[in-house]
């Protein structure tokens, strides 16, 4: 008996041990997830991660030592080779020829009239202030050395403004515009300021903007496709123009358009193009049809439009790389006829300031946002190429629509982790829309009202035409300088118009 025990319990053994071998083997997969989750769990929601970034950047701010800023000040735009000394030449005076003066009566004893040389005249340029505290500010934030001040804008003064202008998340241009001037002056309390406005903001809203969504922050003129609760990818934007502000909106994207048609807005077209067709006979716009009354009119020339009213015109430009929303259009639900589309004019994503819009929002890169969503619909981007290639209009609904969420933060965090500024792009920043489209401060939205809000505006906006200079707070804490929810109901899908 005591025999037969014994390779019985050998072999019970070594089936223990390989049960055990197999189930770490399994287990491996579930653990290694769970712990993937655990530690995915442990970080914050990712709006609150942004705010918490900002609040700690504006104590860093505050926290450190004061030191002394330069104010460059309102003027015109410096670049290489401006400042400095100009060498200005004074012509040779003209006098008759010899033979001339020759023939004419002269005074006893006096020759004749030698041409003078021509003088050179060394004087200051007017630029050469500018330049200089141009430099000096450099020489204050570290991006030039302390012997290398100049009121001469040369490539070292050049070299520190492409270094700055990359830290600010600028266009490194090597030029001192009106944006990159802004920053320049901007000042640390007015940093802090900033930063945390837009630090209470996010806290405000980050309830309502779900896991996956299509961000658009109108400061930071950008536009970030959140997936799964992170970035996927940010592009530059284009948005309303002062005049024509993007609302902040609470929406959805239900399908996208491939090839798109573009209606002129009433806006556009009572301002714009039926002024143009009043003076000119024509719209200005290419490849577009006009509509009197519903009927399509062949020659504009001979209609009297001064007779006409804007309610009586319908202006439509057909699909093609001339539309003005480029080659995809992303339908939401709004009634305001706001959506985000590409564009047939790329050259304003060039530029820092991109507030030029009637409205609605250019995507730097639409064909990426539109290859992105339309996977959820099994549309592969050779799919979208062969659409793209007939030039006829389609639109595919997506199976779940993705949530659009337009907001106004002074501050963001980029991809990398850095902390960049947005300067105030309206004179008087939109409240949170309601569900229904209709502003209102019932909305989870920082009011404009500074009565109502946590912190003072530290700054005041950039209008296109002449950007006012930002003023100076009424209090310096000593700080170092800056380097720098539920979707709306569903509606019927508006007739697609604005851009």
């Amino acid at each position: 008996m005591h025999d037969l025990r014994r390779p019985i319990s050998r072999r019970s053994a070594a089936f223990c041990l390989v049960g055990g071998l197999v189930g770490v083997v399994l287990s491996g997969p579930a653990l290694a997830a769970a712990a993937k989750e655990a530690a995915h769990a442990a970080k914050p929601p990712l709006v609150a991660g942004w705010a918490t970034a900002l609040e700690q950047r504006a104590q860093e701010i505050q926290n450190a030592p004061k030191a002394p800023a330069t104010r460059v000040g309102y003027g015109a735009v410096v670049k290489l080779g401006d400042g400095g000394t100009v060498e200005s030449v004074a012509p040779a005076m003209d006098v008759p020829p010899a033979d001339v003066q020759a023939q004419a009566p002269t005074l006893p004893g006096i020759a004749p009239v030698e041409p003078a040389p021509p003088v050179v005249i060394t004087v200051r340029s007017p630029l050469a202030d500018r330049v200089g505290k141009v430099s000096r500010r450099l020489i204050e934030l570290g991006y030039l050395p302390a012997d290398k001040w100049t009121d001469s804008f040369n490539e070292e003064v050049e070299t520190a403004v492409r270094a700055f202008q990359l830290a600010e998340g600028l266009q490194p241009d090597g030029k001192v515009g009106e944006v990159t001037r802004q920053a320049l002056d901007r000042t640390p309390a007015q940093t802090v300021a900033l930063l945390r406005r837009a630090a209470a903001a996010m806290r405000a809203q980050q309830a309502s903007i779900p896991d996956t969504t299509v961000l658009v922050n109108l400061p930071g003129q950008s536009v970030t496709l959140i997936e799964h609760g992170r970035p996927a990818f940010t592009m530059r934007a284009v948005v309303g123009r002062p005049s024509r502000k993007t609302p902040l909106l609470q929406d959805k994207i239900t399908s996208v358009t491939i090839n798109p048609t573009w209606t002129v807005p009433p806006t556009v077209l009572s301002e714009d193009k039926l002024p143009a067709l009043r003076k000119k006979g024509t719209t200005g716009i290419k490849n577009a049809a006009v509509y009197l009354d519903g009927s399509e009119v062949v020659n504009t020339q001979s209609v009297n439009w001064w007779s006409v009213d804007p309610g009586r015109v319908r202006i439509v430009q057909k699909p093609g790389d001339d539309n003005a929303l480029g080659r995809f259009r992303f339908n939401l639900t709004n009634g305001d006829g706001i959506f985000l589309h590409g564009t047939n004019d790329p050259r304003l994503f060039s530029r820092d300031l991109r507030a030029a819009s009637s409205g609605c929002v250019r995507l730097e890169d639409a064909r990426m946002m539109a290859e992105t969503l339309l996977g959820a619909a099994k549309v592969t981007p050779a799919v979208i190429s062969q659409q793209l290639d007939t030039g006829e209009t389609k639109t595919i609904r997506l199976p779940n629509a993705i949530p659009v969420r337009f907001v106004y933060w002074n501050a963001s965090v980029d991809t990398s982790g850095v902390v960049r500024v947005h300067p105030d792009i309206y004179e008087d920043p939109p409240t949170l829309a309601t569900p229904s489209g209709q502003s209102g401060s019932a909305a989870p939205a920082m009011s404009a009202n500074p009565a109502t809000n946590p912190v003072t505006p530290a700054s005041t906006p950039r209008p296109l035409s002449k950007p006012a200079p930002l003023p100076v707070p009424t209090a310096h804490a000593p700080t170092p300088l800056s380097s720098a929810s539920t979707p709306a109901p569903a509606k019927p899908l508006p007739a697609p118009t604005g851009m």
